[in-house]
């Protein structure tokens, strides 16, 4: 399904990678955020505007300003003289170069606002733990938890809902690169290339908050239940508690 799904909708995977459907996913947080999960069954999407990251979405960087312009208006040029349904005849020079420099001007006026109206879920794509992570991720590292899927799980607990794409981050030297135009959300700064991202992106404007919460089949979400290697015995049992009490049939 989720093949069939990358085939009907081919404009959702044309400017970043999908990742294998068996690619392993990891989701490292405290354990509030875990009972969150199980006891509500939704994922939480957060606003990229509430990222640190000032690069954020960004598609190059403002020294470069003039030549990423250049760079937009020949993929601008080229997708106003090819729209389907459009008029040949009407499509003179002077048309397509207006209407090319126009989208160009929305394009950066919309970029503050699009922010704001792109939900975010992140993932760490690993075959096994990653000790990094368990720091990076919980703020008290000795009473943290994660939890292990794949790409198809991931997609599937979300019944495959076409507005959710997922794609892994690309690591790109902005002084040098540009994010493509539909795209920069899963562009990102070469100083993370350790996070190794994978994301599932939705687009709003829905309520414009912080985030906003995604139903989530927790059955077909996880694969497994790991407990920081920090954590002392009573944790484990915690833990262990919670997951019985809100009767997740998942190893731990």
């Amino acid at each position: 399904l989720l093949k069939k799904t990358i085939k009907k909708y081919p404009w959702s995977v044309r400017d970043y990678i999908f990742p294998e459907p068996n690619s392993t996913l990891w989701r490292y947080m405290d354990l509030s955020k875990f009972i969150s999960l199980i006891s509500t069954h939704s994922l939480y999407f957060a606003s990229a505007s509430s990222f640190n990251d000032p690069f954020e979405g960004a598609k190059g960087t403002e020294t470069k300003r003039q030549k990423w312009d250049d760079y937009y208006l020949s993929f601008l040029r080229h997708a106003v003289s090819t729209v389907p349904g459009a008029k040949r005849e009407t499509l003179t020079p002077e048309k397509v170069e207006a209407d090319a420099r126009r989208l160009l001007r929305e394009l950066s006026e919309s970029g503050e606002l699009r922010r704001t109206q792109t939900y975010i879920s992140c993932w760490h794509s690993n075959e096994s733990e990653s000790e990094a992570m368990w720091h990076l991720y919980s703020k008290d590292v000795t009473n943290a938890v994660a939890i292990r899927t794949t790409t198809e799980h991931l997609y599937a607990s979300l019944d495959y809902d076409p507005r959710i794409l997922i794609g892994r981050v690309n690591y790109i030297d902005f002084t040098k690169q540009y994010a493509p135009i539909n795209a920069a959300f899963w562009y990102k700064r070469k100083s993370f290339e350790h996070e190794r991202e994978v994301r599932a992106v939705i687009f709003g404007p829905y309520n414009k908050s912080a985030g906003i919460s995604i139903p989530v089949d927790i059955d077909r979400l996880i694969d497994g239940i790991y407990v920081s290697p920090y954590s002392p015995k009573w944790f484990v049992d915690v833990v262990q508690s919670v997951v019985e009490a809100y009767k997740i049939n998942k190893p731990i």
